[in-house]
């Protein structure tokens, strides 16, 4: 195959793999087809060359709303990301050159790429935009399989598609004869996931009209505010404007939502609003959940959420695990020091590694994820497995404006509800809010950058999801049976070349 049909292969291949967030997703199922053929008849340079293009155009744009942040944290993020399809590509290379059978090279594609989104979501530089899965978050049936083996298992299934057709393509350029056994067999596996799905919904479907689950009605805030604007230590900038003129909020609220870090210190140290809320939430006896930035007297600052009763008592906080690096705080500081230049952050917040639940009185318990921890399964999936009823997501998306950025906030949320079979509150400061059901259906949402208050009842459910109780370990699975696949077939091209010396041995001592 000539070069510059590989180049063309490759650029065809990045540019599917970027639509593929764009479009309604099904460009996903063949997005990687024409770079694993490229690939196939390319040699090592290559194939580093080939996989260093495809994740420059694919992370390039996928990513490309971080322009409205910054340009120059752009690049190093995108060359990060880059270092991923290089490492892919170059595995990939030894599978083709390595290995002739073709089933085993698709459980092996499939394998290498599943691992690498699997680290990309579990190093502290994790940054999960990108990942193939994501991609299909309107296809509700078939995402339903994430309750089983998270996020991973439809990436899974769509690089197994993508390589089935691969080789399946490969085998007619070689032999002349199209060879569906594979494909078909993958086929027939999206086909029953799809059906789980559909029977899945309409099982929660009927579950939630037969039982009676702890129900709260929630208003959640958007208060649509810069960040210069809520540095402001005495401001009224927050405040919601008023339901009607007899109630602030409607009349049958139980909980108001403000969004991540609104405050910057106490009530007390914000007196504008603190009478507000003295006056608004006792006199309409309602719960108040909101984020904040709090500190410490060693100045330890912390990004906190924090639930206050109708008399302003503090019930419950939970303080930021993982802090955005480099935007919020620089990790490992002695040994990454030379990356000072990249940090960002106004101050730097401490991480802390309790997952502190929020009890709600009476009602049930709170799993909380501030911004970037919705994009990370093992957060809130930890929360689940502890025991919390729902999910609320704070997030403040200013520094994005009006880009595609807080809608891909809102697909991270939508896939943890799934995952963890619960509601999922996403609540924003200048982006997008949402209340989503645990089969993904986004039951009431708001405007992107718009000031409003989004009113909606969730319902506490505590069955968990085969994903929540016991994590990812359909995908260990999955790794182990392509290891002992691969050493298996290892062993028995080992045994028949065994088999080939001894008879040549044997045919040259008779002669």
């Amino acid at each position: 195959m000539k070069f510059y049909i590989k180049f063309i292969l490759i650029l065809i291949s990045g540019a599917l793999l970027s639509l593929s967030f764009y479009s309604p997703g099904f460009l996903a199922w063949f997005c990687l087809v024409p770079y694993l053929v490229a690939i196939y008849y390319s040699n090592l340079k290559q194939t580093v060359f080939f996989s260093f293009i495809l994740g420059l155009i694919y992370f390039a744009g996928v990513t490309y709303w971080f322009t409205a942040y910054s340009f120059a944290f752009w690049f190093p993020i995108v060359g990060y990301l880059t270092i991923f399809t290089l490492f892919f590509g170059i595995v990939i290379y030894f599978i083709y050159s390595k290995i002739s059978w073709s089933p085993l090279r698709i459980f092996l594609i499939s394998a290498v790429w599943l691992a690498i989104e699997f680290f990309r979501n579990r190093t502290f530089l994790a940054f999960p935009w990108g990942m193939l899965a994501y991609s299909q978050h309107n296809y509700l049936a078939l995402m339903q399989m994430t309750k089983i083996t998270g996020v991973y298992g439809v990436s899974l299934i769509l690089i197994l598609f993508n390589s089935a057709i691969a080789e399946t393509i490969i085998n007619f350029i070689k032999i002349k004869k199209i060879n569906l056994k594979c494909l078909l067999a993958i086929i027939c596996l999206v086909v029953l996931i799809v059906v789980y799905g559909f029977i899945n919904i309409n099982i929660y479907k009927k579950d939630f009209e037969n039982k009676n689950y702890k129900k709260i009605n929630i208003a959640v805030v958007q208060p649509n505010i810069s960040f210069e604007e809520k540095f402001e230590r005495d401001s009224g900038v927050i405040i919601p404007n008023p339901y009607s003129t007899k109630n602030y909020f409607k009349n049958d609220t139980e909980l108001v939502v403000f969004p991540e870090s609104v405050l910057w210190g106490t009530l007390e140290q914000n007196k504008t609003f603190k009478d507000w809320v003295a006056k608004t939430i006792k006199n309409e006896n309602l719960y108040l959940i909101m984020g904040q930035i709090l500190w410490d007297s060693k100045n330890n600052y912390y990004n906190s959420v924090v639930l206050y009763s109708p008399d302003l008592e503090i019930l419950g906080r939970y303080n930021k695990i993982h802090p955005l690096p480099c935007a919020e705080y620089m990790p490992y500081p002695h040994i990454l020091g030379f990356l000072s230049f990249l940090n960002i952050a106004k101050l730097n917040i401490t991480p802390v590694r309790e997952f502190s639940m929020i009890n709600y009185p009476g009602k049930g318990k709170l799993g909380i994820n501030i911004c970037f921890e919705s994009t990370l399964p093992i957060i809130s999936r930890t929360f689940r497995f502890k025991g919390a009823d729902a999910i609320f997501v704070f997030t403040d998306d200013a520094g994005f404006k009006h880009s595609i950025a807080s809608w891909h906030h809102v697909i991270f949320s939508k896939v943890r509800a799934i995952e963890n079979s619960c509601y999922v509150v996403h609540s924003s400061s200048m982006g997008i809010s949402a209340v989503i059901n645990p089969i993904g259906e986004i039951i009431s949402k708001t405007e992107l950058g718009k000031k409003e208050v989004l009113y909606e009842t969730i319902y506490l459910n505590s069955k968990k999801s085969f994903y929540s109780q016991y994590g990812d370990i359909i995908m260990y699975i999955y790794f182990g049976f392509s290891f002992i696949f691969l050493s298996v077939y290892i062993f028995i091209i080992r045994f028949n070349k065994s088999k080939i010396k001894i008879a040549k041995f044997n045919k040259n001592l008779s002669k």
